[in-house]
């Protein structure tokens, strides 16, 4: 097998999967007003939708990590994508705001696979030393599509049609279906040994190595026989979904690492869901000058993502998550005072709100690494919830804070604030480094050590100087 970490290939297909989802929801945004004049819709009715666009989003991801365990990553993922595609163009066809509102829900659905599958490949491809960047590099198209995509898109709805969006949509769901096809490797098991790079090595030739020495010493015996036959672990009976999610979060790791970024995507989530609405409709600004304004928060998130990625060489995820989580508080405060005075003025939202995203671009990826030091059963599953529980957290969040109305600058800034300051309480109080943490059940338990053979050096009694924060982290992946 080809070490995917030299596949540009399939790093492309993994790429463009996170992407989708990211299009469907960013391109969105600024084309609120037009469609929701188009279907004689109140724009109050269509942000409010894209609460039930997560909802689904949510629950695709909840489903996929299932599915994905059960019936392969790859023959998921095609059919999601084969979903996202026919979704966008009922969104492009639709005769009527329930339609398209049924077809936006349904895209939610097809796209949310691919958050969870191109993980689900980092995670039991790479390594960990390896995994931080990868997560960073496809959280950085995360972040770089819904900069890119909002000023594209408002030109389109100034100048053209909404519907032009949802052309480019279904275009970019075939694209991505036909790549996928080709790029993403099929779910055929491996058979062979895989080292910590992720290359295949081979095994002893016949006749060679200890189980064949071991039947050598056995045939030189009195009442030599054949040789037994390697003896198979025995299979570990299959779990439902429920006793599943239990262990899942029963590791500490995967539960606090969870909050976190739940809390994060909440922050995010507020201001795209409502600041279409507050800077758009309430103070007159253009589709063209909201997607200007809404790359510059994003700018934000992509210079986070970026320090995370450097951090968490030389430090440790949880002291990461600690700078990020205060920088996004503060920001957030700021805002909080900005907005009340200087109301009529959209930079007073959207320059804190693009520091607040430094800290938010820092916490996805630190949070990502973290919850991939789970590593019991159902990865899938696993991987699954934990982007399950992000989005569902953000759905609810806005759909409480919606409740009556869209939020204007005041409220909106304050709606910000509370999640960002509730993940600096998380990532105060709950993260703590792997030295300092005890054991949390069965995923998170010790592995004993191996038995210690005659002739070989002992292993190192505790009590030994903390390793430093880069071994804390990499420590599975470190050369005996």
């Amino acid at each position: 097998m080809t070490d995917i970490r030299l596949s540009r290939g399939l790093t492309l297909c993994l790429m463009s999967l996170v992407c989708v989802p990211q299009l469907a929801l960013a391109a969105f945004v600024p084309a609120i007003p037009q469609i929701g004049a188009h279907f004689g819709a109140g724009e109050s009715d269509l942000s409010r939708s894209m609460v039930g666009y997560m909802a689904a989003y949510a629950i695709s991801m909840l489903v996929t990590g299932q599915l994905a365990d059960r019936y392969g990553a790859k023959r998921t993922q095609l059919a999601a994508l084969a979903l996202f595609a026919g979704a966008s163009a009922l969104c492009l066809l639709a005769p009527n705001v329930a339609v398209f509102i049924a077809g936006r829900v349904l895209q939610a659905l097809g796209a949310g696979a691919g958050t969870v599958i191109a993980r689900l490949w980092v995670q039991k491809d790479l390594p960990q030393r390896e995994r931080l960047n990868v997560l960073t590099a496809l959280t950085t198209v995360i972040a770089v599509t819904p900069a890119v995509s909002p000023p594209l898109a408002g030109l389109l709805v100034q100048y053209a049609s909404w519907r032009v969006l949802f052309v480019c949509m279904t275009a970019v769901g075939v694209a991505t279906l036909v790549g996928a096809v080709f790029l993403l490797p099929s779910d055929k098991p491996r058979n062979r040994p895989q080292t910590a790079g992720g290359r295949q090595t081979p095994g002893p030739a016949p006749g060679k190595g200890p189980a064949a020495e071991r039947g050598k010493g056995l045939a030189a015996g009195p009442a030599a026989g054949p040789a037994p036959a390697p003896e198979t672990p025995p299979r570990t009976p299959s779990e439902g979904p429920l006793t599943a999610y239990r262990r899942i979060l029963g590791n500490r790791d995967f539960t606090v690492f969870a909050a976190a970024i739940s809390l994060a995507w909440c922050a995010y989530f507020t201001f795209t869901t409502y600041s279409s609405h507050a800077i758009q409709v309430g103070l007159g600004a253009s589709p063209v000058e909201y997607g200007a304004l809404y790359t510059l928060v994003i700018a934000g998130y992509v210079t986070g993502s970026s320090v995370a990625k450097r951090l968490g060489r030389v430090r440790s995820l949880e002291l990461v998550a600690r700078l990020a989580s205060s920088v996004a508080a503060a920001a957030a405060l700021v805002m909080s005072v900005s907005v009340r005075i200087w109301p009529d003025e959209p930079l007073s939202l959207v320059v804190p709100m693009a520091f607040c995203m430094v800290g938010v671009g820092a916490m996805f990826p630190t949070c990502q690494a973290g919850m991939m030091r789970y590593d019991g059963q159902h990865a899938g599953a696993a991987s699954g919830l934990f982007f399950a529980l992000q989005m569902a957290s953000g759905a609810a969040y806005t759909g409480v804070t919606g409740l009556g109305g869209d939020p204007e600058f005041p409220g909106l800034a304050v709606a910000i604030a509370l999640p960002a300051l509730a993940l600096l309480l998380v990532c105060a109080a709950l993260m703590r480094t792997t030295a300092q943490r005890p054991p949390q059940g069965p995923a998170d338990a010790p592995r004993p050590a191996p038995e210690r053979q005659p002739g070989t050096e002992p292993e190192r009694t505790p009590g030994r100087p903390e390793a430093s924060a880069t071994a804390v982290l990499h420590h599975e992946n470190q050369s005996p």
